[in-house]
């Protein structure tokens, strides 16, 4: 955080995704409200994943050859006037929204490779777990506290409200962005982007992914594993609100525990995530995902809920803190724009067909049968791709432990990057400690002591496993 250009990107992001957590909060409650109905919940969520394939590919053109500076600055302008617009037209069509969400799509899919390609401009090579981790951290980490406050201000002022803040959010990241000072992009000249250079470009991006077997692995990953998360994104509205009945300040209590597993996995790989290979980190966030899903849809009552929202949470963050660090390390610096765009299309794709696909089958069979269907399919498909490209299962990756072992509190609160001095780490790390059981003594009164019991339980069990492979796993302690 001492780097100026990634602590304004880290902050003007924290704001903005406390916004957006508020955005799906307003919206998703707000349609439902009106509907009832799980198919038009689906088709708000589909509506927001539209532009990845709208403009998915050629987007990732225009960030590989632009200033991403500027992108991101009008990207974030642009979204504002958007989200502004939304408590408006919702009173007069509901298509009118969807149509807004999908122009706010559209913006997303160039902001998304630009934030990721300029990422990696900020910090060092050797850096780029720990500060990919804790901007997942910061991004993930707003989904704890961000519906928390959403459903408590939701239900005292009106899902308008929280649809204005997060409005205003796009401008304090824009200023945020404006501030930075970032390496210049590698582009050609603006004449010569015509119709022909900007398929060359996305061809390009396609030719290089079929080619290399790594990256063309976690792209077909991407069709069975991803639809399991995106289609809970819309059933998970009606399963909580229509099924188990709760209200929606608990609404938000839901979703914040979901952020709690997003945290907990976040500040775990930042820590540790360098002693564990990318493709063992990858594949048993997918699966632990689908077991969680399932079990979601199995949930009874309120705390049944709550622990499962904890588990998806934090298998969520395992495979995207692990996808994201190894198309950082692998992907060339000139390419990654066209990379990340031709991975939205395939996103936007399964965003978009998951969602209306078990939104529609749930008014059918129900929603709890969806859920448990869906979360079938993704593990076989899953099996499938990681038997038939064994590239992905193979990865390696992951950092040698210096010698010595100290003592237990050592491990929790010391010297984690040898790049840093050992004080401002030990700061950090005391502070990052002091949040997390902060939210947990709040969440107590809200999920109960069994059910946290349980889930502090669990977090102690993966605590100390990674504190034995760290210690005698790598023959070097």
């Amino acid at each position: 955080m001492r780097n100026r250009n990634y602590a304004l990107l880290w902050t003007g992001q924290l704001v903005s995704e406390m916004g957006n957590r508020f955005h799906w909060i307003a919206v998703s409650l707000w349609v439902y409200q009106l509907t009832g109905s799980a198919t038009a919940v689906s088709f708000a969520v589909a509506s927001m994943f539209v532009g990845s394939l709208i403009v998915g590919l050629w987007a990732g053109v225009f960030v590989d050859r632009f200033d991403r500076r500027r992108i991101l600055i009008g990207t974030d302008i642009i979204r504002a006037f958007l989200v502004l617009a939304i408590p408006s037209l919702i009173h007069v069509s509901l298509w009118l929204v969807y149509l807004d969400l999908v122009l706010i799509s559209i913006a997303t899919a160039f902001f998304r490779p630009a934030i990721f390609a300029v990422i990696p401009t900020t910090v060092l090579r050797p850096q780029l777990m720990a500060a990919n981790s804790f901007f997942s951290a910061m991004d993930t980490g707003t989904e704890m506290a961000g519906p928390l406050l959403a459903g408590i201000l939701a239900e005292r002022f009106g899902y308008s409200a929280l649809l204005y803040f997060d409005g205003a959010t796009y401008v304090f990241s824009g200023l945020c962005i404006a501030l930075t000072v970032l390496n210049a992009t590698p582009r050609h000249r603006v004449e010569h982007l015509g119709a022909a250079s900007i398929w060359s470009g996305v061809t390009e991006g396609l030719s290089y992914i079929r080619r290399d077997a790594l990256q063309w692995g976690l792209f077909v990953l991407i069709f069975p594993a991803t639809l399991v998360g995106t289609g809970l994104n819309a059933l998970q509205t009606p399963l909580a609100k229509g099924v188990i009945g709760i209200t929606d300040a608990q609404f938000g209590t839901y979703n914040s525990v979901w952020g709690l597993g997003f945290l907990a996995a976040s500040l775990l790989l930042g820590w540790y995530g360098a002693l564990v290979r990318r493709g063992t980190l990858i594949i048993s966030g997918y699966f632990i995902g689908f077991l969680a899903t399932a079990l979601m849809a199995l949930s009874r009552n309120f705390p049944h809920l709550l622990l499962t929202a904890f588990f998806v949470g934090f298998s969520n963050t395992m495979y995207y803190v692990g996808v994201g660090t190894v198309l950082m390390e692998y992907t060339p610096g000139t390419l990654i724009g066209r990379v990340i765009s031709t991975r939205q299309l395939a996103l936007g794709f399964v965003r978009v067909v998951s969602p209306l696909s078990f939104g529609s089958l749930a008014e059918w069979i129900g929603i709890r049968s969806s859920i448990i269907l869906m979360a079938l399919i993704g593990a076989v498909g899953t099996g499938a791709v990681v038997i038939w490209l064994p590239a992905v299962r193979r990865l390696g990756g992951k950092t040698q432990v210096q010698r010595g072992a100290p003592a237990l509190l050592a491990w929790t609160l010391g010297r984690v990057d040898p790049d840093i001095e050992v004080a401002p780490q030990y700061r950090m790390n005391v502070l990052s400690l002091l949040s997390i059981v902060a939210v947990l003594v709040v969440l107590a009164f809200h999920i109960g002591r069994s059910v946290l019991a349980l889930v502090l339980g669990v977090g102690l069990l993966v605590y100390f496993g990674i504190l034995a492979k760290r210690r005698w796993g790598t023959g070097q302690g």
